[in-house]
């Protein structure tokens, strides 16, 4: 039942940010957490299905960590691209007490090199389709100056290492598969990826929203059927390396 509420709370949360309540959708958002981590406290029968509750709800907790810093961190940099690390770094933190307090090993969250060579000719078309699709519908500014090589290796590092890396294990390596674990393949890929198209509702556009949703549901799939981690690293930095660095200059 908590998980459902906080999952709804999420979503609500979400909902008031959209329309502009920022202030009152990060209330939303911290009342979540500590609904949240009152509950792990609570004294219960150690069935499966509570245990395997109670991992969701942590997963959660990353989501809104991530939320939460996002809307709070201030910008130090002239640039916008090095406030990126700022935000997604202190995830790593909470991923590895996660990981190590649920006993989960790194084959678990697709860290692995199998049939590596090929899924990164894969990525390319699918990052370049769902890139395009995305920057029609949000035309974001570069964010880096031009396209020198310093500038496009910076951004490269910060949208692979830190945003991709972060958000896929946060939302397919952890949340999706507790989800399918506990509601089934389908109906937990499709929660992870309402969840994952919510959370870029700051964008305050319905169609981003939606089409994240979907590209949540294609890159979560990817993530399904190959349990390869760096498969969907590459396609989600590839996606935000071209939005953020390529397109804006070429289109």
């Amino acid at each position: 039942m908590v998980m459902i509420i906080s999952m709804i709370a999420i979503i609500a949360g979400e909902l008031l940010i959209f329309i502009g309540n920022g202030t009152v959708g990060m209330v939303v958002h911290v009342i979540n957490l500590q609904m949240i981590l009152i509950s792990m406290f609570a004294t219960g029968k150690r069935a499966d299905q509570v245990v395997l509750d109670k991992q969701i709800l942590q997963a959660l907790l990353l989501v809104l960590e991530l939320r939460i810093i996002n809307m709070s961190m201030p910008f130090f940099f002239t640039m916008t691209l090095y406030w990126y690390p700022l935000v997604y770094s202190p995830l790593f933190i909470s991923i590895y007490l996660i990981l190590r307090h649920q006993d989960i090993s790194l084959d678990a969250i697709g860290v692995t090199a199998k049939d590596l060579y090929f899924y990164s000719h894969l990525a390319v078309p699918v990052a370049l389709g769902l890139a395009w699709v995305e920057y029609h519908i949000i035309h974001p500014d570069p964010l880096i100056p031009d396209l020198g090589i310093t500038n496009f290796i910076t951004l490269t590092i910060i949208m692979v290492m830190f945003v991709a890396l972060v958000e896929e294990l946060v939302f397919r390596s952890i949340l999706q598969t507790r989800l399918q674990q506990s509601m089934g393949g389908w109906k937990g890929l499709l929660v992870a990826s309402i969840l994952f198209g919510v959370m870029h509702s700051g964008y305050g556009l319905v169609h981003e929203v939606a089409f994240m949703m979907v590209a949540g549901l294609i890159i979560g799939y990817a993530y399904q059927k190959t349990g390869s981690l760096p498969f969907v690293v590459m396609v989600h930095g590839m996606i935000n390396i071209l939005l953020f660095g390529l397109l804006p200059y070429t289109l």
